[in-house]
C-alpha cells in the first residue's frame, strides 16, 4: 500500500511535496526511493511574470550601440583638442580621427566633416552657456531686480569665456568655416536676450521703447567682440572691470546721465 502524501510547506512561497514511492525491483537497495515535487503558487508565479513584464518594457542599449556612442564621444573630445590647438583651418578629419584612434574611415560614419565635429562642439558649448546665465539670472528675476540681473548675465558670459576660451578665438577668427558656425550661435543668443527683453517689458521690469529683436543683435554683438578681444589675452582688463563695463553699458549706455 502506498504511504500517503504530505505536504512540507518550505521557507519560501514554494510548496514542497514529498511523496514515499513503493520500493520494487528497480531500487537495488530495496529502500523506498523519495519522490520531490515543488508546486509553485498562483503569487509566486504572478510576481515572476510581472517582473519579466517590466524588464521587457526597459529600454535596452545594445553592445554595438554603446560601442557607437564611445566612438562618437572619443572623435568630438579629439576635435575639441585638435581645434583648441590648431584651430578649424588647420585640423583634417584624418587628424581627428587619428587623435581618436579609430580608422579614417570610421569618422564618416558618424560625422560628414570637419564642420559637423566643430558644430556639436558649438551646440553643446551654447546650451551650457545659455543655461548658466538663465541660472544666474533666475533669483533676480524673482525679485525683480534689474540691475543685480543684468550684472548676473554679464557675470555669467565672462566666466563661460574664462571656460572656453579656445573655442571663443575659433568662434570668432577670420575662419570661414568657424564664422559661420558662430553666427549661428550670435542668433541663438540673440533671440534668447528679445525673448527675455519681451518678458521683462510684459511684467513692467522694462521700458517698452527698444525693439527686442534690434536690443538683441546689439548686446549680442558687443558681447562677441569684446570677449574675443579679451580671449586673446586676459591680461589686458581684469575681469572684475569687464563684467563692470558691460553691466553698465546695458544699464546706462556709454556715458552716465548727470542730473
Amino acid at each position: 500500500m502506498n504511504s500517503p502524501t504530505r505536504i512540507v510547506p518550505d521557507q519560501s512561497v514554494r510548496l514542497t511535496v514529498t511523496r514515499a514511492a513503493p520500493s520494487g525491483s528497480n531500487s537495488s537497495w530495496g529502500l523506498a526511493r523519495l519522490e520531490n515535487m515543488t508546486l509553485v503558487s498562483r503569487t509566486d508565479m504572478s510576481v515572476s511574470s510581472d517582473k519579466s513584464t517590466a524588464a521587457e518594457k526597459q529600454p535596452r542599449v545594445s553592445v554595438a550601440a554603446r560601442s557607437r556612442q564611445a566612438t562618437r564621444a572619443r572623435l568630438v573630445e579629439s576635435g575639441r583638442l585638435l581645434f583648441a590647438k590648431n584651430g578649424l583651418h588647420g585640423v583634417t578629419t584624418h587628424d581627428i580621427a587619428h587623435q581618436a584612434e579609430v580608422a579614417s574611415g570610421t569618422f564618416y560614419l558618424h560625422f560628414k566633416n570637419k564642420v559637423e565635429v566643430f558644430q556639436e562642439i558649438a551646440d553643446s558649448c551654447v546650451s551650457e552657456l545659455i543655461e548658466c546665465i538663465d541660472n544666474a539670472c533666475s533669483p533676480h528675476r524673482e525679485t525683480k531686480d534689474i540691475p543685480a540681473l543684468i550684472h548676473a548675465q554679464a557675470e555669467a558670459l565672462v566666466g563661460f569665456a574664462e571656460d572656453h576660451r579656445d573655442l571663443i578665438r575659433i568662434l570668432f577668427s577670420a575662419d570661414a568655416d568657424a564664422a559661420a558656425v558662430g553666427s549661428g550661435i550670435l542668433r541663438a543668443l540673440a533671440e534668447t536676450i528679445a525673448e527675455d527683453r519681451r518678458e521683462l517689458v510684459s511684467v513692467g521690469l522694462a521700458q517698452n521703447g527698444l525693439d527686442p529683436a534690434v536690443l538683441g543683435q546689439a548686446v549680442v554683438g558687443m558681447w562677441a567682440q569684446v570677449l574675443s578681444w579679451w580671449s586673446e589675452d586676459p591680461t589686458r582688463v581684469s575681469r572684475e572691470a569687464l563684467i563692470e563695463t558691460l553691466t553698465q553699458i546695458q544699464l546706462t549706455g556709454t556715458s552716465r546721465v548727470v542730473a
